[in-house]
């Protein structure tokens, strides 16, 4: 029977690790051994994860007292493992049951030397596929240059299927969960330490370049789930793992390395997660200009219910039935007269959530109607505030 060892370590944040946890020592039926990678977790998170490893002896922890990112992580649990395999998984990944076993299966049986599981984005019970949809295939195209390689976007919807069938993929994409025979490093070479942000694209690339087989099976099934926001004792190596700087030099870095026409990727996504851990912050700036005794409109797509960021304040969802989130409005007329509905209840004020600016833009008449009738109080690039009063 083939041996298998699970790399577990920080991707963004570490408040879900315990859980994480938990999950793949109660759904993994089969042997195996793992390797914690503790880099500086706090001390909150620790107990926790020290309370789910209590007694068991097929762990090691490796110990650092400085953050260290992904590939670093990885690079250790490539010294220590001496398996067939080797697993490494993040801790914002929750697994399902079998997760382990049908990666280790397809790649016996198809074969491959790598596997990748179809990953779920959020929590136990969302369906939404999460995939980089830029990674489909690889082609060799002529420039003023010479040859380069250009990265096509997918051209169908198969990774995202949620069918029995396992197939060979050109690039491995995602890199929360991954399998690999451990003898696929002694044909390349470990995780290149100096990639950050680009490392899933990194490491699909090293895989094509020395022609390592990588297979898909969407019978092993895993979530990935980023809270929204970090934890305040995340936000140190939340904002050292989005650092700005090292993402664009990154984005020079790579097509340079690897010879491609351009990156599949911008900064988009690094500078979105910069401005969600500026939320606490952006916060403090509506405790200053908001009453906790005044309620007002919270327009997030429900994002924040429950969130220890919004505690202390009077919040009413929008749109609001029976106190709960009810959904986007249908149209200008609809959000209109529900905004009226609860303003005349007394809020006192109507604030917009990062991600819901684009309401603004496709509620035009809504839009309108407030600028018309409302003071802009605060607008930055996590909030912006019509004060009601």
């Amino acid at each position: 029977m083939s041996t298998v060892t699970i790399g577990f370590f920080p991707r963004e944040q570490f408040s879900l690790a315990a859980e994480s946890l938990q999950r793949i020592f109660e759904y993994t039926h089969i042997p195996f051994e793992m390797i914690v990678v503790d880099c500086n977790t706090p001390k909150v998170y620790w107990q926790e994860i020290k309370q789910v490893l209590e007694g068991r002896s097929h762990v090691e922890v490796i110990h650092k007292d400085h953050y260290l990112m992904p590939n670093q992580s990885r690079n250790l649990v490539i010294q220590k493992a001496k398996s067939d395999f080797v697993c490494f998984i993040e801790s914002d990944v929750i697994v399902e049951e079998g997760w382990l076993s049908q990666l280790i299966a397809a790649c016996e049986e198809h074969p491959a030397d790598v596997a990748i599981p179809r990953i779920i984005e959020g929590r136990l019970g969302e369906t939404k596929v999460h995939w980089d949809s830029n990674l489909g295939q690889i082609r060799s195209v002529q420039t003023t240059d010479g040859v380069k390689y250009e990265i096509l976007p997918l051209t169908d919807d198969r990774q995202l299927d949620k069918g029995e069938h396992r197939r060979t993929i050109e690039l491995s994409g995602e890199a929360h969960c991954q399998l690999f025979r451990r003898s696929v490093f002694d044909r390349v070479a470990p995780f290149d330490e100096e990639v950050t942000y680009l490392d899933w694209i990194d490491s699909s690339l090293a895989l094509y370049n020395a022609k390592i087989p990588v297979v898909f099976e969407p019978k092993s099934v895993v979530h990935f789930w980023h809270p929204f926001p970090p934890h305040r004792e995340d936000l140190g190596y939340f904002f050292m793992r989005w650092d700005l700087e090292r993402a664009a030099s990154e984005l020079e870095r790579i097509p340079k390395k690897w010879n491609l026409v351009q990156v599949t990727a911008d900064l988009d996504f690094a500078m979105e997660r910069n401005r969600i851990g500026q939320l606490y912050a952006s916060m403090e700036e509506l405790k200053a200009l908001i009453p906790p005794e005044e309620p007002f409109i919270l327009v997030d797509e429900d994002w924040l219910n429950g969130n220890e960021i919004i505690e202390g304040f009077r919040t009413i969802p929008f749109t609001e039935h029976n106190g709960q989130y009810w959904g986007l409005p249908t149209d200008d007329g609809m959000a209109i007269r529900e905004f009226e509905r609860i303003h005349q209840t007394g809020a006192s004020a109507i604030v917009f959530l990062l991600h819901t600016f684009w309401w603004l833009e496709y509620y035009i008449g809504f839009h309108d109607y407030l600028r018309q009738k409302f003071p802009c109080v605060l607008q930055n690039d996590c909030l912006i505030v019509f004060d009601l009063r």
